[in-house]
C-alpha cells in the first residue's frame, strides 16, 4: 500500500548529455550540487557517466568527501577508507548501499560512492508535518530493523539522528553515515576515536565522556528518534552530563503503563549499565503494536 506523505519531483539524469562546469571524478564520476554536510563529510549528488553513456536508467549517485575543515587531516583518508570497508559490508534495505571508495589523482581526494537516495531526510519531514500514529510506527520498525542488523554483524552505528535517515515517497527508511562507525570485533583506530563527530542532540550522556559509541549509545539514539516520530518533539531538553544529573523524565507518549513508553523509558534510562543492553526490548513492542494501541493519545 503506497502511504507516501510527500511527492518529490526529482528527475533521473538524461542520457542525452552531461551536466556543463562540474568537477569530474576518475574520469567517470560528475560531481554535482551539495546533498548535505556533517561533521566530517560533505555529500554531493553526482553522475556515472558510464552507466549514463550506455543509457542505464537511474544513474544519479551519491559522493561523499571529507569537508573543508578536515580534508587536511592527515587521517582523513583513512577515515573514509574505514566507512566503505565498514559500511559495504552491511547489505540492507533500510541502510545506504556504499558501492566503493576510489581516489581521484587529480583532484587530490579521496571519495566514497553511494546509492542515490531518492526522498527527504527525516528532520525535514517532521519538521514540515506531525505523522500519523501508524505511519511512525512504519518507520520505527524499519529503523530498529537496520540498527539492529548492524548490531548483529557487530558493527555501532554511533551517529543516529533525523538528518541521517531519508524516508522515500513511499516511505521508505535508509539510514545511512557511518562516518564515526565501529566495529565491536576491532580496536577503536586513534583516528576514529580522536574526533567526535555524533550529534550532541541524540548522544547518550556517557559519549560526553568517554567518547566512544557502543551498541549501549546507539540504544537511547534510537530511542529519542522513535520518540520524536510519535510525538513531534525530542523527549529530553538536552542529553549533557547536565540533565543526567537533575535526572529528567521523559513526558510519556500514552501512559507509562503503555508498551510503547515503557520500552522507551528503558532504552532512555541515563545509566548505560541500566539501559536496555540492546534492541529486541523494542523489537518485540513495536511488532506487537496495531493501529488499536495509538486510538488514545495522552500526548
Amino acid at each position: 500500500m503506497n502511504i507516501a506523505l510527500f511527492k518529490d519531483t526529482t528527475s533521473q539524469a538524461s542520457s542525452k548529455q552531461l551536466p556543463v562546469n562540474h568537477t569530474m571524478l576518475c574520469g567517470r564520476y560528475t560531481q554535482e550540487h551539495i546533498l548535505g554536510v556533517g561533521g566530517m563529510g560533505v555529500v554531493y549528488r553526482g553522475v556515472d557517466t558510464m552507466l549514463q553513456a550506455f543509457g542505464a536508467a537511474g544513474n544519479y549517485i551519491a559522493i561523499k568527501m571529507a569537508c573543508a575543515e578536515h580534508e587536511n587531516y592527515p587521517g582523513a583518508d583513512n577515515l573514509l577508507f574505514t566507512e566503505y570497508e565498514i559500511g559495504s559490508r552491511l547489505k540492507h534495505s533500510n541502510l545506504v548501499a556504499i558501492r566503493h571508495f576510489d581516489v581521484c589523482r587529480q583532484q587530490q581526494k579521496a571519495f566514497l560512492i553511494m546509492d542515490w537516495i531518492e526522498g527527504l531526510s527525516l528532520e525535514e519531514l517532521l519538521y514540515r508535518q506531525p505523522l500519523p500514529p501508524d505511519i511512525a510506527l512504519h518507520l520505527s520498525r524499519q529503523l530498529v530493523d537496520a540498527v539492529s542488523f548492524c548490531h548483529q554483524q557487530g558493527v555501532v552505528h554511533g551517529d543516529i539522528k533525523p538528518a541521517n535517515i531519508i524516508i522515500s515517497p513511499n516511505n521508505h527508511l535508509t539510514l545511512f553515515d557511518f562516518g564515526i562507525s565501529r566495529s565491536l570485533y576491532q580496536p577503536t583506530s586513534a583516528h576514529r576515536s580522536a574526533i567526535r563527530a555524533c550529534s550532541c542532540r541524540y548522544a547518550a550522556p556517557e559519549l560526553f565522556e568517554e567518547h566512544i559509541p557502543t551498541i549501549a549509545t546507539d540504544v537511547f539514539a534510537v530511542c529519542c528518534v522513535i520518540y520524536r516520530l510519535f510525538s513531534g518533539e525530542h523527549p529530553f531538553q538536552d542529553t549533557t552530563d547536565e540533565a543526567a544529573a537533575r535526572g529528567d523524565v521523559i513526558k510519556p507518549l500514552f501512559h507509562r503503563r503503555h508498551l510503547l513508553d515503557k520500552a522507551l523509558l528503558q532504552g532512555l534510562n541515563w545509566s548505560h549499565k541500566a539501559r536496555s543492553c540492546n534492541l529486541e526490548p523494542l523489537t518485540r513492542v513495536l511488532w506487537r503494536l496495531t493501529s488499536d494501541d495509538f486510538k488514545t493519545s495522552w500526548f
